[in-house]
């Protein structure tokens, strides 16, 4: 079950770490209001860069990192705070009616560690 559901990659260390959990609470005003929305945490050494990408999208839909500000399609770097930990809105969008109905995805970062994203039931 999706509000059950807690993936995470981990690896000893400062190395980066994630974890992709449903979203809950409010919306970011970036977001858009049709997507299916995930809460992935980023985790690693403090001020450190982590390059994210997303793939294995299905045809038709589109993955994007949001934050407040802004939405990113695909791809985004993320400067980790001095806490060393960061949350974004994940997104999958249908962009194609004629698409298939749900898609997951892949999240990996410059590093190599890699999480699934789960299409949603």
């Amino acid at each position: 079950m999706l509000s059950a559901l807690m993936l995470a990659a981990a690896v000893s260390g400062n190395a980066t770490r994630l974890a992709i959990e449903p979203w809950t609470g409010a919306s970011l005003a970036t977001a858009t209001s049709t997507a299916v929305k995930y809460r992935l945490h980023v985790a690693g050494a403090p001020n450190a860069t982590v390059r994210l990408r997303a793939d294995g999208v299905a045809k038709g839909w589109l993955a994007a990192f949001c934050t407040p500000k802004v939405c990113a399609p695909a791809r985004v770097d993320v400067t980790l705070p001095l806490s060393g930990q960061a949350v974004y809105q994940f997104e999958l969008i249908r962009e194609d009616a004629g698409g298939p109905a749900r898609s997951g995805a892949r999240i990996t970062t410059d590093d190599g560690v890699t999480i699934s994203v789960p299409a949603p039931p």
